[in-house]
């Protein structure tokens, strides 16, 4: 058995890098495979091959801020990169994904479509003039998803402007005939019950937190924490899906995924600093962490 068994290939071939080289490894951006992400993954792809029909079926991913909803949209969508025909230079965009404007504005909407799609346009056009074009361009690039991030922003204006916007989304599914994907926070879902018809039109698939209250959630959450530590590019191994490890980092990560990574990061960087060959004990005694539902009650005592 090789010592270095624990490490990604990756992970192995940084050990004998700088440390601001492994740091900077450790601040990067990975996909972690795990069971639920993948059941929603395989829903996206399902929603991929549906025909065009009067009434598409689109989906809500609902979750708790920093539990994986944005990057399980952006790393799914990878597998339909936008491509050009050599011959033709038409151009194929499969999937826009975008974020919702931070309140129901159907001008600004339009043009993170068009800045999406890589198509000029003037600040001064009209929403008319902005959404012909966006359709144009959607159905000449044979577009088969559009995928809308923090959909929750569409109940942070007044009444008539949220109805609005969500008459809008309605009207570019039914012209458009494509699935529409929307992702945000709890209040996700109660922004698109304002509009009765996009409410029934949307299921909901939700991100929940990881638990830690039976043999079943201890074994997932050790799974997923040993996935997370496998690429770290540590020397020795550090048990961190192992007792009393394990329990401490959902304790400061509250099961969120995000939260989860962080915690771990944060740990393997003052290792990497401090020239240890792995996350112990007296890592955890020396970085100060907390869980989000800790900070979010101090930042409530502040007000």
């Amino acid at each position: 058995m090789n010592k270095y068994d624990h490490l990604t290939d990756k992970a192995f071939d940084l050990l004998s890098a700088s440390k601001e080289e492994r740091i900077k490894y450790v601040n990067t951006d990975k996909w972690i495979e795990y069971p639920r992400a993948k059941e929603i993954m395989d829903r996206l792809d399902d929603l991929m091959l549906y025909p065009k029909t009067e009434r598409m079926p689109n989906l809500l991913i609902a979750g708790r801020s920093n539990s994986g909803k944005s990057k399980l949209l952006s790393q799914w969508s990878k597998k339909f990169p936008v491509e050009v025909d050599e011959e033709t230079s038409e151009i194929n965009f499969p999937i826009v994904m975008i974020s919702a404007p931070p309140k129901p504005d159907d001008k600004a909407f339009f043009m993170r479509v068009l800045r999406e799609l890589m198509i000029p346009h003037a600040k001064n056009d009209s929403t008319s003039t902005l959404y012909e074009k966006a359709i144009r361009t959607m159905i000449a690039r044979n577009t088969k998803m559009l995928i809308i991030d923090e959909i929750q922003h569409a109940i942070a204006g007044s009444y008539v402007s949220q109805t609005v916007f969500l008459d809008t989304i309605k009207d570019m599914g039914n012209n458009l005939q494509i699935p529409i994907v929307a992702a945000g926070v709890e209040d996700a879902f109660h922004a698109l019950q304002i509009n009765d018809q996009l409410s029934n039109r949307f299921p909901v698939e939700v991100l929940e937190q990881w638990q830690f209250d039976n043999r079943e959630s201890r074994r997932a959450f050790a799974q997923l924490v040993l996935t997370v530590e496998s690429m770290l590019p540590l020397p020795e191994p550090s048990y961190l899906y192992k007792m009393p490890f394990v329990e401490r980092i959902h304790f400061l990560s509250d099961g969120l995924l995000g939260e989860v990574v962080g915690v771990i990061r944060t740990l393997a960087r003052y290792a990497i600093k401090h020239d240890l060959p792995c996350i112990d004990e007296s890592v955890f005694a020396n970085v100060n962490l907390s869980p989000p539902s800790q900070r979010k009650e101090a930042l409530k005592k502040l007000r």
